[in-house]
C-alpha cells in the first residue's frame, strides 16, 4: 500500500514520541509485571506508612460527635 512521505514522517514522530514518553513506560510496565505475575514495584498505600493527619483530624471529629450526641440529657420538668 502507498504512503505519503509526510504521513510516513508524521507516524515515525508519533511512535518515537509514545514510546519515550513516561507514562506509556509506566503503563508497559505495569501489565507486564501483571501478565507475568511478578508483585508491584509501588507499595500499595503508596508509600505511606500510617493514616494521615487528615484521617487523624476525621477520628477525633467523629469521638467528639459521638459524645456530644448520646450525652444523656435531663429530662425536662
Amino acid at each position: 500500500m502507498f504512503k505519503l512521505p509526510w504521513l510516513m514522517l508524521f507516524e515515525a514522530w508519533a511512535v518515537q514520541k509514545l514510546v519515550r514518553s513516561p507514562t506509556f513506560n509506566r503503563a508497559v510496565h505495569k501489565v507486564y509485571r501483571r501478565v507475568n505475575g511478578l508483585p508491584p514495584l509501588d507499595p500499595p498505600n503508596g508509600g505511606r506508612t500510617g493514616p494521615t493527619a487528615f484521617d487523624h483530624f476525621k477520628d477525633e471529629v467523629k469521638e467528639q460527635f459521638k459524645e456530644l450526641t448520646w450525652q444523656k440529657r435531663n429530662p425536662r420538668q
